[in-house]
C-alpha cells in the first residue's frame, strides 16, 4: 500500500516544505519592511492634482491676479462637481 501512494507522498512533502519556505520567506520580509521607514509615493487622484495646481497658481508670479481669481473660480466649480460625485 505505501508503495502505491509513494508519489502522493513525496508530492506533499514537497508541498508542505515549500509552504513552510514561503511563510519563513514572509515573515522575513514583514520584519525587513518594520525596520525601513515607509516613502510613500505622490498622490495619483484627481483631486490632489487640482489641489497641487492651485499651490502653483498662489506660487506662480507671472501670472496676474484677476487671471489667478478667474482660475480658482473654475477650481471650485470642478471641485464641487466631484464632491457631487461622490
Amino acid at each position: 500500500m505505501l508503495a502505491e501512494n509513494i508519489d502522493i507522498l513525496v508530492l506533499t512533502t514537497i508541498i508542505v516544505l515549500l509552504f513552510l519556505i514561503f511563510i519563513i520567506a514572509t515573515f522575513k520580509e514583514m520584519a525587513e519592511a518594520g525596520k525601513k521607514p515607509f516613502k510613500g509615493g505622490k498622490e495619483k487622484s484627481i483631486r490632489a492634482v487640482m489641489i497641487e495646481n492651485i499651490g502653483k497658481i498662489f506660487t506662480d508670479e507671472s501670472i496676474e491676479p484677476m487671471e489667478k481669481q478667474k482660475l480658482m473660480d473654475l477650481m471650485k466649480k470642478n471641485m464641487a462637481e466631484l464632491d457631487e460625485e461622490e
